[in-house]
């Protein structure tokens, strides 16, 4: 009798290891899903934010009276920022060429192809456009095809 005790006693140790096994696996790998997710949703933020969070910052920086503009550039929307640096202007040419948004620095008037820009950063589409309304509006897009918009009042 004591020995059926015992075994059902060791019987139900297994049973109870057993469950707390299967729950702690389960555990580890709801928290593994959850952690890829929030893995993927950060870099899909940042493929959209920034690139916007790049122009925001150069146009801020050169807001100045008729210092930034929109012009086309062998077909493709542009930004346009000017500095006047030791008596020249130079410009300097956002626009969005073969999957990256490029820039390039130059004095004003010199020739410029899409190719001479430097690639700041790789996204699927990035469009410049100004508004009716004298808004800036620069929209990022990512792999998925989804859209960030970004709409900026210059202040000059």
């Amino acid at each position: 009798m004591e020995k059926r005790g015992h075994l059902t006693d060791v019987l139900f140790l297994l049973t109870l290891f057993g469950v707390l096994a299967a729950s702690s696996l389960l555990v580890v790998m709801t928290g593994a899903n959850v952690y890829r997710q929030t893995v993927t949703q950060m870099d899909d933020h940042f493929n959209l934010r920034t690139p916007l969070a790049y122009v925001a910052a150069k146009v801020r920086q050169c807001d100045t009276q008729d210092a930034v503009y929109t012009a086309e550039l062998a077909g493709t929307p542009a930004l346009v920022l000017e500095q006047v640096f030791e008596a020249a202007t130079y410009q300097t040419w956002i626009y969005w060429h073969e999957g990256a948004i490029k820039e390039v620095l130059l004095e004003k008037g010199a020739e410029l192809r899409p190719e001479y820009g430097l690639a700041i950063m790789e996204t699927p589409a990035f469009r410049i456009e100004s508004t009716e309304n004298g808004l800036l509006r620069f929209t990022a897009f990512d792999a998925a095809g989804r859209d960030m918009t970004l709409e900026l009042n210059l202040r000059s």
